[in-house]
């Protein structure tokens, strides 16, 4: 699962990013959250996010503009009368086109949630033990991971509506497996228009788009079980720490074939 992560870059830094890989196009006010974007260590359920999500252009009469804005972490499907008992965090991609509560968002309601990591435990000697999964930036020039998400928009019954995700997972790949069974669903910057595009592409194909390589540009390390206090967000909680038996095996570097 992926229930806890961090986002630590400025508004005009995933823009760019995302203007330019992307060519989304959301460089103007209009398309941004009128909200300044703290650095954030450890965003939790129920929390709001930012996310990047298409919407209808009235003014501009276009289909398919990207928007930045922020909504709650914790899907609820646009038919449900009231909030789930439980907050729905994860949608597996294995399910998602056949499970009720998530088959209509899949279809037209997608978003990438921008992210700089994520956190997972796993029990060592009976103690849960957090690690921190982030670029390794020997590998890459980009500092963001783009989480595969779906939305939907709620109506509460005084009226008031508010935009929720849940963010999309699948079975661990390559190291990740060492700590958790399941890991977020990452999108390659080539993939973001078309996983946004719920005009022309389906879901059945976009979740297709998923590129298992990216977690070669990982790397993992154990971090402060204070990170475990969702009510509690420092900086320090991303800082690599020793603790005996949390060894991570990181994958060897790819051979290069030679020319003689």
């Amino acid at each position: 699962m992926c229930g806890r992560f961090t986002l630590i870059a400025e508004i005009d830094y995933i823009a760019e990013l995302f203007d330019s890989v992307g060519s989304m196009n959301i460089s103007d006010d209009y398309s941004r959250p009128a909200v300044e974007m703290p650095a954030r260590y450890n965003i939790a359920p129920s929390q709001p996010v930012l996310i990047i999500k298409n919407q209808i252009d009235v003014v501009q009469s276009r289909k398919n503009t990207p928007n930045m804005q922020l909504a709650q972490w914790g899907f609820i499907a646009d038919w449900m009368r009231e909030p789930p008992r439980s907050l729905i965090i994860n949608a597996r991609s294995e399910t998602v086109l056949v499970k009720p509560m998530f088959r209509g968002a899949i279809e037209q309601n997608r978003c990438i949630i921008p992210a700089t990591g994520w956190y997972e435990w796993k029990t060592i000697k009976g103690v849960k033990q957090p690690f921190y999964m982030r670029r390794d930036m020997s590998k890459t020039n980009n500092s963001l991971l783009a989480f595969a998400g779906v939305y939907s928009r709620f109506m509460a019954a005084d009226g008031s509506e508010i935009d929720t995700i849940a963010i999309m997972t699948k079975p661990s790949v390559g190291m990740l497996k060492q700590v958790h069974g399941r890991m977020p669903c990452l999108l390659p910057q080539e993939a973001y228009k078309d996983w946004l595009d719920g005009w022309n592409i389906r879901g059945r194909t976009a979740v297709e788009l998923f590129d298992d390589a990216e977690v070669d540009s990982l790397k993992m390390h154990a971090v402060s079980r204070d990170v475990g206090n969702s009510r509690i967000d420092r900086a320090h909680f991303i800082d690599e720490i020793e603790v005996e038996g949390a060894v991570v095996k990181m994958p060897e570097p790819k051979a290069q074939l030679s020319l003689f």
